[in-house]
């Protein structure tokens, strides 16, 4: 347990500048977006989107979530946290093993008093600290421009649903994480893991977004994709929390059955030397 918690810490001192600097950037944007909330007529907006297709409608969501101040703030932050924050986390997954692997020093590791579990255990622990550290950098900053906006404060303080989508937004990144981990402990190989990490995360953007234009009889693929079970933009301005907790149960069993497969094939697995 003690080697478990010194790697664990050894990797977060390696990437703290990374974690605050992540963390910092997307919560200034955040602040940014509240900022530009307050010179926005949101009611002003009703009458161009009810005009829109109702397909269009139905991607981005219904009229009452552009005319809230949180709405907007979701769909401008959260609704595109994947590709602020989530293609660096797949690269980061993506190498965490296969780097020692290519670099001949996992054999090293290895020797030490550690089980490969234990050894993965320490990669997989790093990446969930990682995003539970950057995410909340970025919810601190957006709390903080929300106490200050006057649009947020005549709508009202939502903390508490604001902090339940930190969760979902945890599990909604930490599942991206694992699948670049798990291709990497299939693979080995930084370039590899990568490209079918993000390539899965693409497919999966599409088949969980772009589904409502699929023919009815395949709009079943959009329960494969991690994205379908997103939704933060209901959590905060409706409150469906039937809805939240189907994708925070939903996004935990898929974290859940990354990481027993990851550390399975990993226990498995021949290392080349």
């Amino acid at each position: 347990m003690r080697q478990f918690i010194l790697s664990v810490k050894e990797y977060l001192l390696a990437k703290k500048y990374i974690l605050l600097i992540l963390g910092g950037i997307i919560g200034l944007l955040s602040y940014f977006i509240i900022y530009m909330v307050e010179d926005m007529d949101l009611e002003a907006l009703q009458s161009i989107i009810e005009a829109w297709p109702p397909e269009m409608l139905e991607f981005f969501g219904d009229v009452e979530i552009f005319t809230s101040p949180y709405g907007f703030w979701s769909l401008e932050m959260l609704s595109f946290i994947w590709l602020y924050a989530g293609i660096y986390i797949v690269y980061m997954a993506s190498g965490l093993l296969s780097q020692e692997v290519e670099e001949k020093t996992i054999d090293l590791s290895l020797s030490k008093p550690v089980t490969r579990y234990n050894f993965l255990g320490s990669k997989i622990s790093f990446l969930y600290i990682f995003i539970v550290a950057t995410m909340g950098i970025f919810f601190l900053i957006t709390m903080g421009g929300m106490a200050f906006s006057s649009v947020f404060l005549e709508a009202g303080l939502y903390f508490d649903r604001l902090w339940l989508t930190y969760l979902s937004v945890i599990l909604f990144l930490g599942a991206l994480a694992m699948f670049a981990m798990l291709f990497s402990t299939i693979f080995l190989t930084t370039r590899k893991s990568m490209a079918l990490g993000v390539v899965v995360l693409f497919l999966m953007f599409f088949l969980g977004e772009f589904y409502i234009y699929m023919d009815e009889s395949v709009q079943g693929v959009k329960y494969i994709s991690v994205f379908y079970y997103f939704n933060p933009s209901e959590y905060l301005v409706h409150s469906d929390f039937p809805l939240y907790l189907r994708d925070i149960i939903i996004l935990g069993y898929i974290n859940a059955g990354l990481i027993v497969a990851s550390l399975l094939v990993f226990n498995k697995k021949d290392i080349p030397l």
